[in-house]
């Protein structure tokens, strides 16, 4: 996971005081997650407290990287 308070964009603006990366290992798993009754019951206490923007995106690991087996 990867965490940040001050992003500092270098093309493009971010109008967000900041951000947080959470690896999954697919994008199945994160629907799981998202859909989960835990999770949805998370969104429903903070709605209305807090403005959230949430991407979901298909990592791609960098060129000849591999996972150990």
């Amino acid at each position: 996971m990867v965490a940040g308070s001050t992003p500092k964009p270098v093309e493009g603006t971010w109008d967000s005081s900041r951000f947080v990366v959470i690896e999954f290992p697919d994008m199945d798993r994160i629907r799981e997650w998202y859909d989960s009754p835990e999770y949805r019951r998370a969104r429903e206490i903070r709605e209305g407290k807090a403005r959230v923007g949430m991407l979901f995106v298909e990592g791609a690991p960098p060129e000849g990287f591999s996972l150990p087996a």
